[in-house]
């Protein structure tokens, strides 16, 4: 038991840590969050994806084994409690003597809260609660329970990562749609909290929710549930032709070459978050950020004639390549949802099992097992828990009886 405690408390510290700090991140964000040193020692103890984690898996199959044996040990010694607490009451001394009206008295209180009456002896047992000696059995099994139908929910769970970009719609597999209606990486006071307001339809349009999402709060929609898992931000391009007035915005995620024949046009290669200028005149860019692109930058490549210039352009800039002109625009942060579902009858096992818990720790505190013994030579009450207000309902009845 002891051993198991220490294995409990291991546990709820990984998850500890795997709640508090982002999970499965660039390593470079670790650092913009809590500092290089703390990165560091994230990344060195697995921090960064706890649940897999080799320790937190040797954890939790340790856990596993020893409440398994746990219960093992503790069944046949339940099961003969019963029997230990009766023989207990037959055997202990009597509080006080009974007159033949404050046994009957007795009798009946017991009869009226329902104790189970059994002849022993020629005394009367009155015993109530034999369940109560299953409770810690059954606290144990669920626990077990719970991880094995955890376990089985993480490896069954049907998991969806999905980048979306604001303003368009991923439909599911049963046909609902998700759409991203806007994302945000800081709010009103500029502090970072990446969120995502969706708006779920279900496939025959009948149905209908909306919920700003963030890391820990989902949207739950037809047995879905879709977080707000990661993040980006993408360059955004306008592309003119004057000859024939067509004018189309392009998102650019990864570096690519926009050309009409093939030979001439732009080369987007990457897109960063601001730069910082020297006295010297001089421009060093800044190559990553947690929060908004405060002074973006695009890093692309002019290819014309068979040259290629590289350039730094700033929103609002526009580049003519031949006939083509190229207008850099505001960039669009987007997030990447991670899309879940369950299978119901694994969802059905692990509710069953949390209702199993509940269950357990309302019998193991309170549903004590008791028995009394009845007889003309008085009464005696035993119990493996303190029973201080039954003994005081029951010296308040035989004084009312007096």
């Amino acid at each position: 038991m002891k051993f198991g405690m220490i294995l409990l408390v291991l546990v709820i510290v990984c998850s500890f840590a795997g709640s508090l700090i982002v999970q499965q991140r660039e390593p470079m964000e670790y650092v913009n969050r809590y500092g290089a040193g703390a990165a560091e020692v994230i990344l060195a103890l697995g921090l960064d994806d706890v649940f897999s984690a080799p320790y937190f898996i040797v954890l939790m199959a340790a856990l596993c084994v020893n409440l398994t044996l746990c219960s093992i040990t503790r069944l046949p010694a339940t099961r003969r409690a019963g029997a230990r607490l009766r023989q207990q009451a037959l055997s202990a001394p009597a509080t006080q003597m009974l007159g033949d009206g404050q046994a009957q008295r007795l009798c009946a209180y017991f009869k009226r809260n329902r104790y189970r009456c059994e002849e022993r002896d020629g005394q009367q047992l009155f015993v109530k609660n034999l369940a109560g000696f299953y409770g810690s059995f059954l606290v144990h099994l669920s626990f077990l329970l719970i991880l094995i139908v955890g376990v089985a929910a993480v490896i069954t769970a049907e998991v969806r990562d999905q980048t979306v970009m604001p303003g368009d719609t991923l439909t599911l597999a049963n046909g609902a749609c998700i759409t991203v209606e806007s994302f945000r990486i800081e709010d009103e006071t500029g502090t970072l909290d990446y969120a995502s307001q969706l708006t779920a339809v279900s496939s025959d349009g009948q149905r209908r929710a909306g919920k700003l999402v963030r890391v820990n709060e989902p949207l739950s929609f037809e047995g879905y549930k879709i977080y707000q898992q990661t993040y980006g931000t993408a360059g955004r391009l306008r592309i003119d032709r004057p000859s024939n007035g067509s004018s189309e915005i392009m998102t650019l995620t990864e570096p690519c070459f926009l050309t009409l024949n093939g030979r001439d046009g732009l080369f987007y290669q990457a897109l960063y978050p601001g730069y910082v200028r020297g006295e010297d005149g001089n421009v060093t860019l800044i190559a990553s950020t947690s929060g908004v692109y405060t002074d973006p930058v695009y890093d692309i490549l002019s290819v014309a004639d068979g040259m290629t210039t590289p350039v730094l352009a700033f929103p609002g800039e526009t580049l003519t390549i031949g006939e083509v002109s190229f207008t850099m625009l505001e960039p669009v942060s987007y997030p990447g949802l991670r899309i879940k579902r369950i299978h119901p009858a694994v969802l059905g096992a692990l509710y069953a099992v949390f209702v199993l818990m509940v269950a357990a720790l309302y019998i193991c505190f309170f549903m004590p097992p008791v028995a009394v013994r009845v007889s003309k030579g008085g009464y005696a009450v035993v119990s493996p828990k303190t029973q201080t207000g039954l003994l005081l309902e029951l010296e308040t009845l035989l004084k009312e009886d007096n």
